[in-house]
């Protein structure tokens, strides 16, 4: 090959940077927000979730997963709202159907789309039972509630702030006070 067509490629002083390191980089802000497409006012990216017409917020930094509704295995003499425990590597993990624990109304085909929102890891671990996937939603500001609505009794203490974002409210959810909530109603 000649010399003249050969094309040299680029390089830096600076050494690359192993991938643990990388890894536990701290992320910059401005990038990170811009690769969302969030505007200055913004204050926060969130994952949510409805149970009916209520919204709820995942808490940030919460590890969450999704998982098919598979074999529930039920325990005996509870409330109707606790469907049983799943076994979630190697966890047991108790199933909440919070649309009978909250008296909320069901749709015909309720049962072919449900799936579980795991919330939280490990023994500190709850499973949710939902019906359509939770999404990511960006809010401002001028998105928050003044007033919270009132919600039903075995949820309203759960929840907090408020936001109202193309007309659905959402709200911050306490899901770990919820959880040790419910286990307690199942113990009494």
């Amino acid at each position: 090959m000649d010399e003249d067509k050969r094309v040299s490629i680029p390089t830096t002083d600076t050494p690359w940077q192993p991938p643990s390191g990388a890894l536990t980089r701290p992320l910059n802000r401005k990038a990170e927000e811009a690769a969302w497409g969030l505007a200055q006012s913004e204050i926060s990216r969130r994952m949510g979730f409805r149970i009916a017409n209520i919204g709820l917020l995942i808490g940030e930094n919460i590890i969450s997963e999704l998982k098919e509704l598979e074999q529930v295995c039920a325990i005996p003499n509870t409330s109707e709202w606790l469907l049983g425990l799943i076994n979630l590597r190697g966890n047991l993990v108790p199933v909440f159907d919070l649309y009978d624990l909250l008296r909320l109304p069901k749709t015909e085909n309720r049962r072919r789309k449900d799936m579980l929102l795991i919330l939280g890891e490990g023994e500190k671990a709850g499973a949710i039972l939902i019906e359509a996937l939770p999404i990511h939603i960006a809010f401002t500001n001028e998105d928050k509630l003044e007033i919270q609505p009132v919600l039903p009794d075995a949820i309203q203490q759960f929840t907090s702030i408020g936001y109202e974002k193309e007309g659905e409210v959402w709200f911050n959810f306490d899901h770990f006070g919820f959880f040790e909530s419910l286990v307690k109603k199942v113990a009494a």
